[in-house]
């Protein structure tokens, strides 16, 4: 997770910029205002990791290619900020359009200061943060206590619809873990790296940080296409916990 509290905020609309930057001050963040990619993208470079948060349309380079840029120039200085795109569009693809882009997540407009709250508190280091995924994994502890998922996105829904998500969830994801291994026994490290890609997205949904964190990492050495053995445990480990997520979820919400 992230430890930098100072959020880049680029959002070109003043009247968008003013009230989420007073929500992020309200919460005990820092926050660093941009009204273009352009201004984000010159000075990235020195900034620590954080997060991003920022609108898809926008003049000049608008945010998905912003944020493309961003993930390109991460591949030489090894920094990994987190981007959450501002989105107006109710488009049933938006998760996929945005993942491909680069950005880790969403949020969408009109955007409450609770929902604000609730997706910052996945990516940024808090008093309760759980243990560093990699650290966990090479402990052999990666089987934490408790529930390792939360519906509290899901929360004001239908609950019919909430349950036809975790279906598909519980239904599709072991299969993608699945062709993850198989594709890394194979050595097809760019098959690794497109399935982790499309995959992390979706813990976010439900509250996962650790599991979104260790798909990222997941990528990111696959991309390298190298260590093999460190790639190897955090297959493993997310293997395990995402068995026990589905078990969890299969006994609270399917049975």
């Amino acid at each position: 997770m992230i430890v930098n509290r100072t959020i880049l905020l680029v959002e070109d609309s003043d009247s968008d910029r003013l009230l989420f930057s007073k929500y992020l001050k309200q919460m005990g963040y820092e926050c660093m205002c941009m009204d273009c990619a352009d201004k984000l993208l010159a000075r990235i470079g020195g900034i620590e990791p954080s997060v991003i948060l920022m609108d898809i349309e926008m003049p000049g380079i608008n945010g998905l290619e912003a944020a493309a840029l961003v993930r390109k120039q991460q591949e030489t200085s090894g920094k990994q900020h987190v981007i959450i795109a501002l989105t107006a569009h109710n488009d049933d693809n938006i998760m996929s359009i945005v993942a491909n882009a680069g950005f880790d997540d969403y949020l969408q407009k009109p955007i409450t200061r609770r929902d604000l709250k609730i997706k910052l508190s996945r990516y940024l280091k808090g008093d309760s943060e759980s243990a560093n995924p990699e650290t966990m994994c090479k402990n052999g502890t990666d089987k934490p206590n408790g529930k390792l998922y939360s519906l509290e996105m899901f929360e004001a829904d239908d609950p019919e619809f909430v349950r036809s998500i975790v279906e598909m969830f519980v239904t599709n994801t072991p299969g993608t873990i699945e062709n993850i291994r198989k594709a890394f026994d194979a050595k097809e490290m760019e098959t690794v790296r497109q399935q982790a890609h499309k995959l992390k997205p979706h813990f976010s949904f439900f509250g996962a940080a650790h599991l979104q964190q260790t798909f990222q990492m997941i990528e990111d050495l696959s991309k390298d296409n190298n260590n093999d053995q460190k790639l190897n445990e955090l297959i493993e480990c997310a293997n395990r916990n995402i068995a026990l997520m589905v078990d969890q979820m299969r006994v609270d919400l399917l049975s």
